[in-house]
């Protein structure tokens, strides 16, 4: 047993260690001054965005994403029942769910380990494609346009550990280790005055010095490391013969750091509750919880970018709370043959008062205080509070080739282009084993 848990641990531990990687300092417009070098500091830098909330939403979004990706959990796919002279025996008519949870736990003192690998790479964030991000931008008493260009993915590896406990209740910690890799570019930057008259035309290097900052650039930068730990206690409440209702707590801690984006910057709390029932090889269930988050670096109070006077409360940049979710999702487990299942599960969020980044349109219907007149007609992505539902669809397999060894295979696949959203689907690929 020792043995087979080193070689869970040696796995994980292989990806550590990696140094952080980070951007170079282009443009100095970032509100993080004392974290210059970080990913947090590439969007404002390259889109000239800093001083204003324009494009500032994207951190938030990102690290929410980052510190809610969905999960792989801890289901053994080995479940206890008893023969007819009242002797626990193992039940295996399908080997459980993927990315939701169900009604049952690991088992009395069992222990379950599982490691996972999935890979996001976004493409659009509320509709619009990242390669397509022109803004309208205020620096001071300077005005200008700049059309811009963005980049991230995120590969994710997972440790799961649960322990039951006791028969009906399990305890699971769940810490994934992130690499971020993000990339930045904007085009020919045109600057005017309040009056509206241009600025000097930039030179770009290979000629003289002069207003470098404007000409176009690129810049990328990755950074990887623990990512939010998540700590989880679950109870079975009914444990009927086939129906099972349970009702569980997890809670998120921030130990991924923010300001590279491998974390959310927020401590969170989600209870949940889950119901399932066994008919056969068929295995439906329902999972409903709710996410509460805390305040987070990562998405700045307006207030912030209004006046130099507008916020209150100290030097320091105000922070409001990361967006609270409702999170919902339906499915089945089948047991094809006995060591081999099929997984489907429908995966939703509705969040609250979310930052959304809006298509663009003309300068002129966003409030940018003094605007000239010559940027009015102007293309510019904005951004606005609101609520918004993200679905999915899990498609996968889970195979039993030996002893309590089961290997996933899961396909996430988006169903809507809400909030900031990868390829049509994410893979996911995970090992785990039962003690």
């Amino acid at each position: 047993m020792i043995r087979r848990f080193a070689f869970f641990a040696l796995i994980f531990a292989s990806f550590l260690g990696a140094a952080l990687q980070a951007q170079q300092v282009v443009v100095d417009n970032c509100p993080y001054t004392h974290h210059a070098t970080s990913l947090s500091c590439l969007v404002p830098d390259l889109t000239k965005t800093g001083n204003s909330s324009n494009l500032s939403a994207f951190n938030t979004t990102l690290g929410e994403v980052v510190g809610q990706l969905p999960l792989a959990v801890p289901v053994s796919g080995f479940v206890l029942g008893f023969d007819k002279s009242g002797i626990p025996i193992e039940i295996n008519q399908n080997l459980g769910s993927v990315l939701t949870e169900r009604g049952n736990t690991v088992g009395l003192h069992k222990l379950f380990v599982g490691f996972t690998f999935q890979r996001f790479v976004f493409q659009s964030v509320d509709g619009t494609k990242l390669n397509n991000l022109p803004t309208v931008f205020q620096s001071g008493a300077i005005y200008g346009t700049s059309h811009n260009s963005l980049g991230a993915n995120v590969n994710q590896y997972t440790v799961i550990a649960a322990f039951g406990v006791t028969s009906r209740i399990d305890v699971s910690a769940t810490l994934p280790f992130e690499r971020v890799s993000m990339s930045a570019s904007h085009g020919l930057v045109s600057e005017y005055d309040q009056a509206g008259n241009p600025g000097a035309t930039p030179t770009c290097p290979g000629t003289s010095t002069l207003s470098l900052a404007l000409c176009p650039q690129s810049v990328a930068g990755s950074a990887k490391g623990i990512g939010d730990l998540l700590l989880n206690i679950k109870g079975t409440a009914i444990n009927g013969e086939r129906s099972k209702f349970a009702a569980g707590l997890e809670a998120r801690f921030p130990t991924g750091d923010p300001y590279n984006l491998l974390g959310s910057g927020a401590y969170g709390v989600k209870p949940y509750v889950v119901f399932s029932r066994s008919s056969g090889r068929l295995t439906p269930h329902i999972n409903v919880g709710y996410q509460w988050n805390g305040f987070s670096v990562l998405r700045i109070n307006p207030c912030y970018f209004a006046s130099t006077n507008a916020c209150t409360g100290g030097s320091s940049i105000p922070t409001l709370r990361l967006p609270d979710d409702l999170e919902y999702s339906a499915g089945a487990d089948i047991g094809i043959v006995k060591k081999l299942s099929a997984v489907a599960d429908l995966i939703g969020e509705r969040y609250f008062n979310a930052p959304r980044v809006i298509a663009p349109g003309p300068a002129s219907q966003v409030h940018i205080p003094n605007l000239p007149t010559v940027l009015g007609t102007a293309q510019t992505v904005s951004v606005s509070d609101s609520n918004y539902n993200e679905t999915n669809v899990g498609l996968g397999l889970k195979v039993n080739p030996f002893g309590r060894l089961i290997i996933s295979a899961n396909a996430l696949i988006r169903l809507d282009n809400n909030g900031l959203r990868p390829a049509r689907f994410v893979p996911l690929v995970g090992l785990s084993y039962r003690f």
